[in-house]
């Protein structure tokens, strides 16, 4: 059996770094490229380690060793920051840092005071101390990752080479627990044509104001109808791929600085798309943006609708074609809704409550979920599962792809290893 070897790029737990360990005479593990490892850093991580099937496999010799090496790789990946001049901001690491931490509240359900507190209660630091050591982690990820970017880019497997991976790996594959199998059908609230129409309108008088010299940050903070209003619409760095198609393919068309000439058209309204600068693996862009408000009616046409096919669906085939016929979620409907397998515990929160009680082969009422009106089905439900190519093609694929990315940077870092100078200092 082959086991799978993922290249240590993921970002550390910042609650394994915090939490108390044995107090560790302090020195230094290793140096790379005129960089130490410190031997209680080298020595948190083996204790994690140690604890995961693959260390418990292993005798601690064999797991030092392993650490180690593991350690001088991402010294040595790591070294071609300087080299190749990479450059990442603090204001993009304040903002991923930002994002982590609003998303920790929100997967608790509980507001930003409350996280406050329960951090300083279970880690004993404070939220500034928390930020402080969240931002080292996270620049220090973003690094790795920008030189990953920079030298591997995104591998597309194809799928004899999907079909190789599973073969060679299928036994180490992770299986899912507690898992269920849903479908879904989803019908967006959508406001009247009058009132697209309308917000067009105003779109079009504020780019007339732009055209007559008026201050983008000005009519930003005055209009948009978003949280970046207050920053003059500016909305940070995206990578490709992660704001709305339309949105990206009106900023592709501007120079930095530009605004467009004609607004965006998406379903949260009508946007007036700026560039204000690029990168290699980004965009930073800002907006003005005018929401299309649906009217009470609109949401009653829709709720009726909802309700209608909740009662009418009967058989699996009959929920697969009124998600063909009426769902909106193209990465879905073409194939009856299907969502595929997930476990319970790594399911969308919104998803939760509405399959919570569902057996198997029930369509749940409706819900409401980021303005739209949702019928979940749940197809089948297991304790465990193995994942397989007929049904879990997407995630083994992605899979395949990461493990190709990790063998030529592997392979990479090999080489960049015997052009910087590596002195291992700790021998017991």
């Amino acid at each position: 059996m082959k086991r799978l070897r993922l290249f240590a790029l993921t970002l550390a737990s910042f609650v394994a770094c915090v939490c108390a360990a044995p107090v560790l005479m302090e020195g230094v593990a290793a140096v790379v490229d005129g960089k130490p490892i410190m031997r209680s850093e080298f020595m948190n991580n083996l204790y994690r380690f140690q604890e995961t099937p693959e260390g418990s496999a292993m005798t601690e010799q064999q797991q030092k060793e392993y650490v180690l090496d593991q350690m001088i790789e991402e010294k040595v990946l790591l070294s071609r920051i300087d080299r190749d001049s990479i450059v990442i901001s603090d204001a993009e690491v304040d903002q991923r840092v930002t994002a982590h931490i609003s998303q920790i509240a929100a997967s608790q359900n509980i507001d930003l005071k409350t996280l406050e507190k329960a951090i300083r209660a279970q880690l004993g630091v404070s939220m500034a101390q928390y930020r402080d050591q969240l931002s080292k982690q996270i620049r220090s990820h973003m690094e790795m990752m920008r030189v990953r970017q920079h030298y591997v880019g995104s591998v597309s497997p194809t799928k004899k080479e999907v079909d190789a991976f599973y073969a060679a790996y299928k036994d180490s594959l992770p299986r899912q627990y507690n898992c269920v199998l849903l479908s879904h059908i989803q019908i967006p609230i959508e406001p009247d044509s009058v009132i697209v129409d309308s917000v067009k309108k105003v779109a079009e008088l504020l780019i007339d104001s732009l055209n007559l010299g008026i201050k983008f940050e000005l009519l930003a903070k005055n209009h948009s109808q978003d949280s970046a209003a207050a920053k003059g619409g500016d909305l940070g760095y995206f990578r490709r791929g992660m704001l709305d198609p339309a949105f990206e393919r009106a900023i592709d068309q501007l120079k930095n600085g530009q605004y467009a000439s004609n607004p965006v058209k998406t379903n949260q309204g009508w946007h007036i798309a700026r560039v204000l600068g690029r990168k290699e693996d980004g965009v930073r862009s800002a907006q003005i943006l005018l929401r299309t408000i649906p009217t009470s009616k609109d949401t009653a046409v829709v709720i009726h609708l909802a309700d209608s096919l909740q009662k009418a669906i009967k058989t699996k085939e009959d929920f697969s074609e009124a998600a063909k016929k009426y769902s909106e979620d193209r990465t879905s409907n073409f194939a009856g809704g299907l969502l595929g397998w997930y476990q319970k515990n790594e399911m969308e929160p919104a998803y939760v409550n509405p399959v919570a009680n569902l057996n198997v082969g029930e369509v749940s009422e409706p819900v409401l979920i980021d303005g739209a009106y949702h019928l979940f089905r749940l197809d089948d439900a297991r304790q465990i599962r193995e994942l397989t190519l007929e049904e879990d093609y997407g995630k083994i694929e992605s899979m395949a792809a990461t493990h190709l990315e990790n063998e030529k940077l592997e392979a990479l870092v090999k080489k960049w290893r015997k052009e910087v100078h590596v002195e291992i200092r700790m021998t017991e």
